[in-house]
């Protein structure tokens, strides 16, 4: 059986604007059509635990206000070694307005919210483009009812998987990026349930899943 430790909102890392336990759930639903077991905690202790015992998948979909937390090194230190073993990273919606204050996680997930600069208009339909990869292939656009994150601070180094255009501008919403030997994937998309009744969003957490856990986009062996 395939495993996965699901960091989600409501807990040590929260806001006022995500229903994280319905979209957890969600999440969850859409791991367990996979053969993937999730494990949901809301705590940074409980999330170290659980990650120590080496998950086959992390994912993150929690956020934290832009305060700081006293359980933000517990988490950040436990996604390190995660990834460090080589083991991959899968962070949903809001987890790019999580320790907002730490490089460290901009530099693990490829970009970030940045406050005061980043944004999204009104939550309604949203239409968004897939872009070339192994990931969306065969996919076609993503039409769900979502927010859409908007000036986002994103490395050039990522591979754009999806994004929709704004202002006359293109914006990422999902990406994948390489942190040593392991490989990570953000998607913006994900604000409530109704993200999730999308047949063509789920399909894309699916591919993205799928991906990550496939031999095929393990990094090659050094030297080779």
């Amino acid at each position: 059986m395939t495993d996965a430790v699901l960091l989600t909102g409501g807990g040590d890392f929260d806001d006022p604007w995500h229903p994280f336990r319905a979209t957890a759930a969600r999440i969850a639903q859409v791991l367990d059509g996979l053969g993937v077991r999730t494990t949901i905690v809301d705590g940074a202790a409980g999330f170290a635990d659980a990650v120590a015992a080496g998950p086959d998948l992390v994912v993150v979909q929690a956020s934290n206000a832009y305060e700081p937390t006293s359980g933000d090194d517990l988490v950040l230190d436990a996604v390190a070694a995660h990834l460090a073993g080589g083991r991959p990273l899968l962070a949903v919606h809001s987890a790019t307005c999580l320790f907002v204050d730490r490089p460290e996680w901009a530099a693990t997930l490829g970009g970030r919210w940045v406050p005061e600069e980043s944004y999204h208009p009104e939550l309604g339909e949203a239409h968004v483009r897939l872009e070339p990869h192994p990931i969306t292939a065969g996919l076609v656009d993503v039409e769900a009812v979502d927010e859409r994150y908007t000036a986002l601070s994103v490395s050039p180094e990522v591979g754009v998987l999806a994004w929709h255009e704004e202002a006359g501008a293109r914006h990422p919403l999902a990406w994948t990026h390489r942190v040593g030997g392991a490989n990570v994937v953000y998607d913006a998309l994900g604000h409530d349930e109704r993200s999730y009744d999308s047949p063509s969003r789920r399909a894309l957490l699916e591919r993205e899943v799928g991906w990550l856990l496939s031999p095929a986009a393990a990094p090659p062996p050094a030297g080779s």
